[in-house]
């Protein structure tokens, strides 16, 4: 019984010490801004889909008949269908990829494999001093590893999904077009 009792309370040690570790980390990115980081990823992601979209608007829209307003028409009807590509989006990856999953899958890994619980506890009092503050404004390196580390894991995700809706707006984009006479 005493053998269980001790094995138990090991086992619960270890637990506390895991969270503690996580609930340092999430200090820390708290401090340093790591969720700030994701989201400015998403914003590089929409430019990139925006890139994309009307490249692909470029090659499958023929507007080499159409007057200056039919062309400023056309114009509007794709942003209008970009901007609910990117609301789409949006949802899509808060279903698919939301922070926190990221920040376990991803960020969490990330510093694990560089810095100790100890390491983590000492960065989260330095981020915490006037020195740190500012310091955190100069620090890139990790968004641009964790901005890696998604691309690798989520690349495909992403792909499938602007591949999809692009061509479902360009269609759409279309059909408006021949709704109102314009091709």
């Amino acid at each position: 019984m005493k053998i269980f009792l001790a094995i138990a309370l090991l086992l619960a040690s270890f637990t506390a010490m895991a969270d503690s570790y996580d609930d340092d980390l999430k200090k820390l990115f708290e401090l340093t801004g790591v969720k700030n980081d994701y989201a400015g990823l998403n914003i590089v992601i929409i430019n990139q889909m925006q890139a994309g979209f009307f490249q692909a608007a470029d090659q499958n829209i023929d507007a080499k008949t159409l007057t200056e307003d039919q062309k400023k028409q056309v114009g509007e009807m794709l942003k209008a269908r970009f901007g609910e590509m990117v609301k789409g989006y949006q949802s899509y990856i808060s279903e698919k990829m939301p922070y926190e999953t990221v920040e376990a899958e991803v960020y969490m890994p990330l510093y694990k494999e560089t810095y100790s619980h100890d390491e983590v506890k000492e960065l989260v009092a330095f981020y915490s001093s006037p020195v740190g503050k500012k310091t955190i404004e100069f620090s890139q390196k990790i968004p641009e590893q964790a901005a890696k580390k998604s691309a690798e894991k989520y690349d495909s995700i992403i792909s499938d999904y602007v591949k999809l809706r692009i061509s479902e707006n360009i269609a759409l984009v279309k059909k408006e077009m021949t709704d109102k006479g314009l091709q």
